[in-house]
């Protein structure tokens, strides 16, 4: 009498487990799904925006430049007169 009731009650029991694991499984099928149709769109839309990022990295390096180009300036001509006056007193040093 046992055994049967033991089958039965495995039965009842794997039923409601059967349905717990439908939800984590089709969790799982929708995610997949998901992936492939983004991973099939993605690359498109990942090479536009590389395209504006590379604009807007270009317009950043030329106002840079714009913006450091006067400090850049300074900077040389007072290396040129460094030099120039440290040329002009070892001319006066070797009369």
């Amino acid at each position: 009498m046992i055994p049967p009731l033991r089958d039965v009650a495995l039965i009842i029991l794997l039923v409601p487990m059967l349905l717990c694991l439908l939800i984590p499984l089709a969790l799982l099928f929708a995610t997949n799904w998901l992936m492939l149709k983004s991973r099939r769109a993605l690359p498109s839309k990942l090479q536009s925006v590389h395209r504006s990022m590379q604009r807007v990295n270009q317009g950043v390096d030329k106002a840079g430049e714009k913006v450091a180009s006067p400090f850049i300036w300074i900077e040389t001509r007072g290396e040129i007169l460094k030099t120039w006056w440290r040329g002009l007193r070892r001319r006066r040093a070797k009369q």
